[in-house]
């Protein structure tokens, strides 16, 4: 049987990542939103942000020389990222021929468009298009983020330009399934009550729930006594309250903090069901670029908190 892990090997993990993670705090508005033009949503923006977050840390970890261009790594770890959960659902070329390519289209037309295109491009298309006419990479920094020539990168780009002026622009978007409202409510309910009890006993009893980019919990009781007491703690000069919303099309719960009469966006809490519980927990609350996103589709004003405690 394996030793188990012992407490200081598990700090020095946290501490290294820790540390790791505050030296790209500057870069990770771009990064989320690079993500955003990829995926085409927030939510699956944030996930591709962590995903890529950890992959960088792993690939860090084993680099023998300085990244001497950290952006464009990040970019590209970000951009494999993305292929390759792209190609466990649809299988892709893994290399792109050469063609020639037009004059640059208007970025803001990119910008317009991004919502269609999102839905029609194969995932290389997609981010030397984003790359180029919206992060201003050069046709050599997007050929070296995608490990590819300058002239796949002209072709990428020529055929997601040519979308732009497609009459027929069909989208295919992947529907969510979504949680019965009732039991969204419910969870609401007893969360804008610090009704601990009634919240743990919405949960099924191997349920999970993460806190994006900083840990997961297993289990009712484990997430009783973790992250719902700790939030829901009466001693705090502030309240939280939870409002369901359709947020982006998906129902959500929307996590405002409230003190001395005023409110703020803080959180989101987005759920999964099973047989009538909550078999996941997502929450949003070290992902201050979503969360200055989701205040500002709200029209309200936004507390984040930062990357990590």
């Amino acid at each position: 049987m394996t030793e188990p892990l012992d407490l200081r090997a598990i700090r020095a993990a946290r501490q290294a990542r820790t540390e790791f993670l505050d030296r790209l705090e500057p870069l990770r508005k771009d990064l989320y939103a690079y993500c955003r033009r990829l995926t085409g949503n927030a939510f699956d923006a944030e996930d591709l942000v962590q995903e890529s977050l950890a992959r960088a840390f792993n690939q860090a970890a084993q680099a023998h020389s300085p990244i001497e261009n950290p952006r464009a790594w990040l970019f590209r770890v970000a951009t494999n990222a993305y292929v390759d959960s792209y190609r466990r659902q649809h299988p892709v070329p893994a290399e792109l021929p050469d063609q020639a390519a037009p004059a640059a289209a208007d970025p803001a037309e990119v910008r317009d468009a991004w919502r269609e295109l999102v839905t029609l491009l194969p995932p290389q298309e997609r981010a030397a298009l984003a790359l180029k006419d919206l992060f201003g990479f050069t046709l050599a920094e997007v050929a070296e983020v995608l490990r590819t020539t300058t002239g796949a990168v002209k072709a990428a780009l020529h055929r997601g330009r040519g979308r732009l002026e497609a009459e027929d622009r069909a989208r295919s978007l992947a529907v969510r399934p979504e949680p019965d409202r009732r039991l969204l409510d419910a969870v609401a309910d007893a969360f804008t009550a610090y009704d601990v009890p009634r919240l743990t006993a919405l949960l099924l009893e191997d349920a999970d729930s993460e806190i994006l980019g900083m840990l997961t919990e297993y289990g009712a009781d484990q997430i009783r006594r973790g992250s719902m007491e700790h939030t829901l703690d009466p001693a705090t000069p502030y309240r939280y309250t939870a409002q369901v919303q359709t947020v982006w099309d998906e129902p959500v719960l929307v996590i405002r903090r409230v003190q001395d009469g005023t409110s703020a966006v803080n959180d989101l809490m987005r759920l999964t069901a099973e047989d009538g519980k909550v078999r996941s927990i997502r929450w949003y609350f070290f992902s201050p670029n979503f969360l200055t996103e989701l205040a500002e589709t709200l029209g309200e004003p936004v507390l984040t908190n930062g990357h990590h405690y």
